[in-house]
């Protein structure tokens, strides 16, 4: 896969920008917060219509501008020249926030109707929080890879997200409505407990001339709670259901991360690092259950902590509440590993979720390089290079030196304070010995083959 063409509009610090973008490797480089990384946002959010750094679409809107129009045009590895644009309009008084999606001039209704489209793949000192961030940053990236080669899982996370509110909200209402019948039933004991106390003051009896309880209302708020209960079956069945499939495909990724990450960390670090990726989920949970194990097994989880969950007033587990989990050496990842292991363990999942989509969709993703590799050292640099070899690679630096010795073509940018310069193409530097190219071959292809 190929990007032929950007096209950006009231995007961040860009007001208007048209680039076209030959064969070979581009370099942006400049100064600090000129708008090197906005370059490589852009495309990467045409992956699947979201930054890699904000979630809030207002925020990549050019200051006192009210919408932004990202657009490329993309050869695809079957030779077909393929265009997508995203457009989003900022919400006013009278209109909410709405986004475009086009497909070769064609509306999309749906975002999950982008996922698998375009392939980006990009390294940015922000996916260092994969390793060293909380839960919902390696649910993200996984879930992201999934959806992008399987547009299924991610209609399945959108249904999931959907009944998982339908589920909490039927919680909370049983638990309030078991909390207004205890304060019921405690009011109506202290009504009796001073009605006896004032018998046995007057020896008469009070309770002929106590109100009588209204006995119709009492059943109807018990046949209620039996509705309640009802459809929490109904939801449990439904979460159960989808949540399985859920679970299914992460179990298979997580291996493949495993797999194939590994295998890249070997190769970055020259076989001196172990990398383990594991998928923690509900305690109990095994990676050769089937689909429909999975959600028999999940079902009866939900029934068991049924009460527990409507008295917090949530569902206490599920792919919401997930984890992956990265041993390096044996040792917790996020807890031992020095910030360069950690880089160097996020580097090779990449280079791993690299060779994932290569192999499930036929195609060479683009890369995108925001200042990766200004942080690594001479080795681990040129590790990397070997394996992107091949693909179209983007890249961001401050130091255009370090590009000097490349296999070309390289084409320079320059960018300062929003404006994109393309400056003469160096070429590629004289080929070593053929020795030397067929070894790097082989470090590529170790990398997708050895499981095999």
């Amino acid at each position: 896969m190929r990007l032929l063409s950007l096209t950006l509009d009231q995007f961040r610090n860009y007001e208007q920008l048209d680039l076209l973008f030959p064969s070979g490797t581009q370099v942006f480089y400049g100064a600090n917060a000129q708008g090197k990384t906005n370059l490589l946002e852009a495309i990467y959010l045409c992956t699947c219509a979201r930054s890699h750094r904000t979630g809030r679409d207002d925020e990549l809107i050019r200051h006192g501008q009210s919408f932004y129009r990202v657009g490329i045009r993309f050869l695809t590895d079957q030779n077909l020249e393929e265009s997508l644009s995203i457009t989003y309009q900022m919400a006013t008084s009278s209109k909410p926030s709405s986004r475009t999606i086009k497909y070769n001039g064609f509306d999309m209704a749906r975002v999950s109707d982008l996922m698998g489209l375009f392939h980006a793949i990009i390294f940015a000192p922000e996916d260092l929080q994969i390793v060293k961030g909380g839960p919902a940053e390696r649910r993200r990236f996984l879930d992201i890879l999934i959806s992008r080669t399987d547009r299924a899982y991610f209609r399945d996370l959108q249904e999931y997200w959907t009944i998982l509110g339908q589920r909490n909200r039927l919680l909370k209402h049983i638990r309030d409505t078991n909390l207004n019948l205890t304060r019921s039933n405690r009011s109506k004991r202290s009504q009796d407990t001073k009605i006896t106390d004032q018998e046995n003051q007057t020896g008469e009896d009070v309770q002929l001339n106590k109100k009588t309880p209204d006995e119709q209302k009492k059943r109807t708020s018990i046949q209620f709670k039996m509705d309640d209960y009802l459809h929490l079956d109904v939801w449990d069945q439904k979460l159960a259901e989808v949540s399985s499939s859920i679970l299914r495909k992460r179990l298979d990724y997580a291996k493949y991360l495993l797999e194939y990450g590994a295998l890249s960390l070997m190769h970055l670090t020259s076989l001196k690092e172990e990398l383990s990726v594991s998928y923690r989920s509900i305690s109990g949970l095994d990676s050769s259950m089937s689909k429909k194990e999975i959600e028999t097994y999940f079902f009866n989880r939900l029934k068991t902590a049924r009460d527990d969950d409507i008295a917090r007033g949530s569902t206490a587990q599920g792919p919401h509440r997930d984890d992956l989990s990265f041993s390096l050496n044996g040792q917790d990842a996020r807890l031992y590993a020095s910030q360069g292991q950690q880089r160097s363990i996020v580097l090779a999942l990449k280079m791993a979720e690299l060779v994932i989509l290569s192999r499930r969709t036929g195609e060479k993703p683009i890369l995108l390089l925001d200042d990766v590799l200004s942080e690594l050292d001479a080795s681990r640099r040129h590790q990397l290079l070997d394996v992107i070899s091949g693909h179209q690679v983007f890249i961001t630096s401050t130091d255009v030196s370090m590009f000097q010795p490349w296999d070309g073509p390289l084409h320079l940018y320059a960018v300062s304070m929003g404006t994109v310069t393309p400056e003469k193409a160096v070429e590629a530097k004289e080929k070593k010995e053929a020795k030397k190219e067929q070894i790097v071959e082989v470090k590529v292809e170790a990398i997708t083959d050895k499981k095999d």
